[in-house]
């Protein structure tokens, strides 16, 4: 009858390799510890793989760190970059590719006209939207913040204050605040609206006189438009003056907050009086050939702080 093969054990190999040569036991030794050592440099998974693969239970295909609340960012001040301007960039587009406002770019940039933006011209762009303000005396903390509606604990945040009282003339960012409408219009040239609708016959510049030929300087645009075309305040604001010259025929003058100024000449008949306030776009009268004219038209030019501004710079 044959012999049942005994089966070896693992206890059977070590005693085999303890009685075994010295070189025997050495090569077990040296394998032993390569074991041990190489598996401390079996790489770990990182907390993000981790606590991915129990962010998973019932929360479908988030994570678990995507449903952590995380704190509240704190302003830690205010600080700019300098952004090259390219051919084509405007205000607003520059505004929404750093994620600020126009207001904040006019602001620390300190533009008064948006229309005169050039390539190679170099802006200050801020890590927070706001606008800069220099405060007045007697002014607080508070008391701008109630003006901007914006908050109190972000203006001493950022401006790094130590109470409520400012010194007078002293700058400061305020975060989140915006630009009076009336600053923003001016800057970006949409302050005016068209009074008429019509061919431009004569530019703000130098021009050949129609009457005498010589060269003089013709100080607003002339409206080519059909005799007795509504005229509109360009603005709302107080009349201030009205009449008839020689020169500008029958004209409206009206005066609008920021120290500006538009007048309306060459009219056929006007349709205000002088102390009344109109909205912007209202009526004042129709256009005419009244006065220096050679053709129904409507002279217009604006002032600004009792100087000439080209119209064009400043219309929608």
């Amino acid at each position: 009858m044959a012999k049942k093969r005994r089966r070896i054990t693992r206890n059977d190999i070590l005693l085999a390799i303890a009685r075994g040569s010295p070189i025997l036991r050495t090569i077990f030794i040296v394998l032993c510890l390569v074991t041990l050592v190489g598996s401390s440099f079996i790489p770990n998974q990182n907390i993000n793989s981790a606590l991915g693969s129990i962010g998973n239970i019932g929360t479908g295909d988030k994570t678990l760190t995507e449903n952590l609340p995380l704190p509240e960012p704190q302003d830690k001040g205010v600080y700019y970059t300098v952004y090259e301007v390219k051919k084509g960039d405007t205000i607003s587009g520059i505004a929404d590719s750093f994620d600020i406002s126009v207001d904040t770019i006019l602001s620390i940039n300190d533009i008064q006209s948006a229309r005169n933006l050039k390539p190679g011209q170099l802006l200050k762009i801020t890590n927070l939207a706001g606008i800069v303000y220099t405060a007045k005396a007697g002014e607080t903390v508070q008391t701008i913040a109630d003006r901007y509606d914006i908050s109190a604990t972000r203006i001493t945040e950022v401006n790094a204050l130590k109470s409520d009282k400012i010194d007078a003339s002293r700058t400061l960012f305020l975060p989140d605040a915006k630009l009076p409408a009336a600053v923003v219009g001016e800057a970006s040239g949409d302050l005016f609206k068209w009074p008429v609708r019509g061919v431009i016959t004569s530019w703000f510049s130098w021009r050949r006189d129609p009457f005498t030929g010589k060269n003089s300087f013709h100080n607003g645009l002339d409206i080519g438009v059909p005799l007795g075309t509504p005229i509109g305040a360009a603005r709302e604001g107080k009349v201030t003056e009205t009449g008839y010259s020689p020169t500008m025929g029958k004209y409206v003058e009206i005066s609008h907050a920021g120290g500006w100024k538009t007048l309306y000449a060459h009219m056929s008949s006007i349709g205000v009086e002088e102390g009344e306030y109109v909205a912007k776009g209202e009526r004042i009268g129709l256009s005419g050939n009244t006065g220096y004219s050679t053709g129904p038209h409507v002279h217009f030019s604006v002032y600004k702080n009792g100087k000439l501004v080209n119209p064009a710079n400043v219309l929608q």
